[in-house]
């Protein structure tokens, strides 16, 4: 499909530059032309005006005569390089209209290709849970001698897959949002205000497993949407939460360097292998290794929100990791 607009876009571009190029050089064939017979007709007065001037009398008409093939040679020596210059703009705008189709087909081939790739994980991500649904229903519907307690256990398990589906289906609406929204409500927010909140939210979630989360405030002011920078610290506080062990700490610092904020959020636990760190942003991507194997529960959407949001704030997230001794997210937002 692409290739066909790609050559499509190339046969307009090519078409609008020669017919330009084309319309150009008719008007200076007709100026050169005009100037040339101009020239002809200026060179016969002259010499006309000197042989008034010699013998005092006008010379007959045919003894001064324009030499009409000369100036047809020189037309025609303006028309072939004309159609020589034609031709070289003609090659050139071939390889150009192809670098520019390239150019502009670039964005919209790759919203198609990650349009596709989303529906494609979300299908599948959602058809597990769904898959796990039907399965247990029908289990338990073809038990004839299905017990309350089993029945009530089954049921516990239908609430417990219907509420994996509805924070996939609330990742997807909101990572939705994220990418269809560049307009951020840039104002003033406290930076104290700002992780103090964040960490409020994420508080019973750290007290379950007795993790306590150090902070370290600055008394500034960011320029920034309140709303979404407080949900990036969450996602990195959650995943901070979610992957490290019970008992340990979390230190969320912030601090001024140069002209941006920086925020660290550092975690002490399981780590993050160097073949997953760059993708860890990715939709849908979860690492195989130690990160699973603690059972925590996610989808790999959090992390490609908090790229989003850093990324309408003009700003930058990086990760640090070592495996089995934690990791450290920093976030820089400019001043």
């Amino acid at each position: 499909m692409f290739k066909q607009a790609r050559l499509k876009l190339i046969g307009w571009y090519m078409l609008i530059i020669m017919v330009i190029s084309l319309s150009f050089s008719a008007l200076i064939y007709e100026l050169i032309d005009q100037e040339i017979n101009h020239f002809a007709n200026s060179q016969r007065n002259r010499i006309e005006r000197e042989f008034i001037v010699d013998d005092g009398r006008v010379p007959p008409p045919r003894l001064i005569t324009i030499d009409q093939d000369l100036i047809t040679e020189s037309e025609h020596r303006l028309l072939f390089n004309l159609g020589i210059i034609n031709i070289v703009i003609l090659v050139l705008s071939g390889s150009l209209s192809y670098f520019l189709a390239g150019r502009t087909l670039s964005p919209i081939q790759k919203m198609t290709e990650d349009q596709k790739r989303f529906v494609s994980d979300a299908s599948h991500e959602l058809k597990t849970p769904i898959t796990a649904l039907k399965a247990l229903f029908e289990v338990s519907l073809r038990d004839p001698n299905l017990k309350l307690s089993e029945a009530k256990q089954a049921l516990q398990d239908g609430v417990s897959q219907t509420n994996q589906l509805k924070i996939l289906t609330d990742s997807l609406l909101e990572l939705n949002h994220t990418n269809n929204s560049d307009s951020v409500d840039l104002k003033l927010n406290s930076v104290k205000d700002l992780m103090l909140e964040s960490v409020k939210i994420i508080k019973p979630q750290a007290d379950t497993k007795k993790i306590k989360i150090i902070t370290h405030f600055i008394p500034e002011k960011l320029l920034s949407d309140h709303q979404k920078i407080q949900e990036l610290f969450i996602i990195l506080l959650d995943n901070a939460v979610k992957y490290s062990p019970e008992s340990s700490s979390i230190k969320f610092l912030a601090k001024i360097n140069k002209k941006h904020f920086i925020f660290k959020i550092i975690d002490q636990g399981i780590g993050i292998s160097p073949k997953d760190l760059t993708h860890i942003f990715d939709r849908f991507y979860r690492a195989d290794n130690a990160r699973t194997k603690n059972g925590a529960f996610g989808y790999g959407l959090g992390l490609s929100i908090a790229q989003k949001i850093v990324d309408q704030h003009h700003g930058k997230i990086t990760v640090n990791s070592l495996i089995n001794q934690g990791t450290e997210f920093i976030v820089s937002l400019p001043l």
